[in-house]
């Protein structure tokens, strides 16, 4: 199965996951454990023209779960093999792609605010899966209930609400199930 290498360590993961005090910054909370998790990915390339006729290409993302949109850069990717996947696909190819024809029409009319000119769609390329790596920390919080926090073991950055939600669908398919 095609999966992308982490650029981030767990060495690396494991400090980028540990939670500062918001007063007293010396107070730390290291993760009780850091893993590695493959989550199941539709990616896309997207091929956009501007008025000047120039074309450029995007690499868009569709998560298998749940089929939320995102863009990667496709420069810092580096491809693998996987032996086996923990999380599995639960959308099809045509529901990503349906999500991406809607999604990547925001997208182009944010993208063309951002830079003052305007981009035109040329054409979106077959899909493709694969799975993305993410590094994941757990933690107890002042209850003593777990909680858990990720980040992008490519680019290395942190993951906010919708990549959470995407996370515990993930974890209540397959996780549960073993306990």
């Amino acid at each position: 199965m095609k999966s992308f290498k982490p650029c981030i360590t767990e060495q690396e993961a494991k400090q980028a996951l540990t939670l500062r005090g918001r007063i007293f910054r010396s107070r730390k909370i290291i993760p009780y454990r850091v893993e590695l998790v493959y989550l199941p990915y539709y990616f896309f390339q997207i091929r956009v023209q501007n008025k000047k006729s120039q074309e450029r290409e995007f690499l868009a993302a569709i998560d298998a779960i749940l089929g939320s949109f995102s863009m990667v850069e496709k420069e810092v990717m580096i491809e693998q093999e996987l032996n086996e996947a923990e999380f599995h696909p639960r959308i099809k190819m045509e529901d990503a792609q349906a999500v991406l024809e809607k999604e990547v029409r925001w997208f182009l009319v944010s993208r063309s605010l951002q830079t003052r000119e305007k981009y035109r769609l040329l054409g979106v390329g077959s899909g493709e899966l694969a799975w993305y790596p993410y590094w994941v920390g757990y933690y107890k919080n002042k209850a003593g209930a777990w909680e858990f926090l990720s980040m992008d073991a490519v680019s290395g950055t942190i993951q906010g609400g919708p990549a959470r939600r995407l996370f515990i669908h993930a974890f209540a398919e397959t996780r549960v199930k073993t306990l």
